[in-house]
């Protein structure tokens, strides 16, 4: 599903028709030029996630004198197949689709990490429980798991990695299913629809006061990051760019949606060495297993 989303002219609608037609013409040069085209990560519903990553959209706008279009695309593979293909500018992904992209040779650049709340530019992926359950590491053998997205981080090759690590237990033994998002997966053990979920750290401590239970985590990740289509933009814009974000004041950042608004840090190749230790991302399988 594609949604286009365009900032500045659906703000228009609530303003006096005075104020619109000045703002209008202020805005005609920046919105003469070809949009740049901007898709977030899929980590909540499509209404949230739009509401979280509109000032950032318009911070780059802003920035770059140019328009900027968020188009929302419900699958992660549909942004990491529009970056590699030259159709997105930009986009927020996890680590796993740049690294798939990058085995694959695409021309993506990584520009920044999002920190998270706690400061650091990483995070780990947790299995979850409810703790109404009684749910024990040790007894996951056949039990119901609940997945993001088969590119997601924490999606297939992130459980599979932790299983294996802990109770050497492969998914190939498990009933599993892909839900989507990290906000359904925690909400489908919750209400028992799934036994055990795989989601982002930051999403078990959000659900942990409904009953959300963490029975291990993963090792350390790269943290979510903007990555950039290096067929669509420049060395120069792309530095540019760069530059800008992390020089973006607290009190502007701290104002986006709670994934991006805790400040930016420097990405590298490097940083991503840890997750290709996860496993080889052309073996995830597509579809569930039940």
């Amino acid at each position: 599903m594609l949604f286009k989303y365009h900032p500045f002219l659906s703000c228009l609608r609530t303003l006096h028709p005075l104020l619109a037609l000045v703002l209008l013409s202020c805005l005609s040069g920046v919105q003469a030029a070809e949009p740049l085209r901007f898709a977030p990560l899929p980590m909540e519903s499509r209404e949230s996630t739009v509401k979280a990553f509109y000032p950032l959209v318009v911070h780059l706008q802003k920035h770059l004198q140019q328009p900027v279009e968020l188009v929302y695309y419900a699958k992660n593979s549909e942004i990491a197949a529009a970056l590699e293909s030259g159709e997105l500018d930009f986009a927020y992904l996890g680590p796993l689709p740049y690294v798939t992209l990058r085995q694959r040779g695409a021309a993506v650049e990584p520009l920044v990490f999002f920190r998270e709340a706690n400061g650091q530019a990483r995070y780990r992926c947790a299995l979850v429980a409810f703790a109404g359950d009684a749910a024990q590491l040790a007894s996951v053998r056949g039990k119901r798991i609940a997945l993001t997205q088969p590119l997601s981080t924490c999606g297939y090759l992130g459980a599979n990695a932790m299983l294996r690590h802990e109770v050497g237990i492969s998914l190939k033994d498990m009933q599993y299913r892909y839900l989507g998002s990290h906000e359904a997966v925690a909400l489908a053990v919750i209400s028992g629809e799934a036994e055990i979920g795989s989601v982002k750290d930051e999403f078990a401590a959000k659900f942990a006061p409904l009953g959300l239970q963490t029975l291990v985590y993963s090792d350390w990740l790269p943290a979510t990051g903007l990555f950039a289509s290096q067929r669509r933009l420049d060395a120069a814009t792309l530095k540019d760019l760069r530059r800008a974000l992390l020089a973006t004041p607290q009190k502007i950042y701290g104002q986006w949606g709670g994934s991006i608004r805790h400040g930016m840090s420097m990405a590298s190749e490097t940083d991503f060495d840890s997750l290709r230790a996860f496993g080889d991302p052309a073996e995830i399988p597509q579809g569930k297993k039940d």
